[in-house]
């Protein structure tokens, strides 16, 4: 089986993240349309450019994803949808597809024939398969980049009824699932409410979540996240894995080759797989054509 990853040259740059190219067929990974081939979307953050692919009928997500960027672009969605965890066929292609648990529909896609496993984002690795090529992401992929997330601590406060700020997909609703499942309500500003909703999560009285960049109309609050330059007061919540879980990832995938096609890889990382003897690239090694 013939495999090549390439980038779409676009002006004096490329096309977002990457394509591969199996044995003639072609599949774009989080990126904009093309006039050929199949554009596969992992999930719905917006860099991940699910929203250019609402008329795009060669377009491919989770059905939660595509729920998500209706709910997020007022949109229909044109493409094919199916469950996370089931078999598809895209193309003459057979294709496996896994949770990665970083957000509502979160998909990862193991090209059986060929041996590779495209992750997206990833907060959970547990059920991943193992692979002889991994694709996927290094958000924190530099060694200062450890943390321990603090739920318990953002279960405390939400008996004070505080205003949390979380990004409004994918963040907002795991908040709001997290309060619900301890036994709170939640509130939420129109767009979050919408996307919630969308997922099967209904608001009701309690905490309220917007989008960080609002706090400042509420007078303040804490932000969710493990990024560490807002001046707002931070509760430790990541939907990503940190450096000790990208490394603990690979070990589980069991790969020959990694290639990062997200975030950006520190030095320490690459020397890390080069001494495992993990054949590694990233976008700048990958022919724009």
């Amino acid at each position: 089986m013939q495999i090549e990853f390439y980038r779409r040259k676009y002006g004096r740059g490329c096309r977002p993240h990457l394509s591969i190219c199996i044995d003639g067929q072609h599949y774009h990974i989080d990126s904009s349309p093309a006039n050929y081939g199949i554009n596969l979307i992992t999930h719905a953050h917006t860099d991940h450019h699910g929203q250019r692919n609402m008329a795009n009928s060669k377009a491919v997500a989770s059905r939660e994803t595509a729920a998500i960027l209706e709910a997020y672009t007022s949109k229909k969605f044109s493409g094919a949808v199916f469950e996370v965890g089931s078999r598809i066929k895209v193309g003459e292609v057979r294709i496996k597809t896994y949770p990665t648990y970083h957000m509502h529909g979160s998909t990862a896609f193991y090209f059986k024939d060929g041996d590779v496993l495209v992750t997206g984002d990833v907060k959970d690795y547990s059920k991943l398969p193992k692979c002889r090529v991994l694709v996927t992401e290094a958000t924190y992929g530099h060694p200062s980049n450890v943390f321990e997330e603090e739920i318990d601590k953002l279960v405390k406060i939400a008996s004070e009824k505080p205003v949390f700020g979380a990004y409004p997909i994918g963040k907002a609703q795991r908040v709001a699932e997290i309060l619900q499942e301890e036994g709170f309500g939640f509130s939420a500003e129109e767009q979050i409410e919408r996307i919630c909703k969308a997922v099967g999560l209904k608001p009701s009285d309690g905490p309220l979540i917007t989008s960080p960049r609002n706090l400042p109309r509420y007078g303040g609050g804490y932000v969710l996240t493990a990024q560490r330059f807002y001046r707002w007061p931070r509760i430790t919540v990541s939907d990503h894995l940190d450096y000790r879980g990208i490394l603990e990832m690979i070990d589980h995938c069991e790969p020959e080759e990694v290639v990062f096609y997200h975030g950006k890889p520190s030095k320490k990382l690459l020397e890390v797989l080069k001494i495992e003897r993990i054949a590694c690239r990233t976008l700048n090694d990958i022919e724009a054509v």
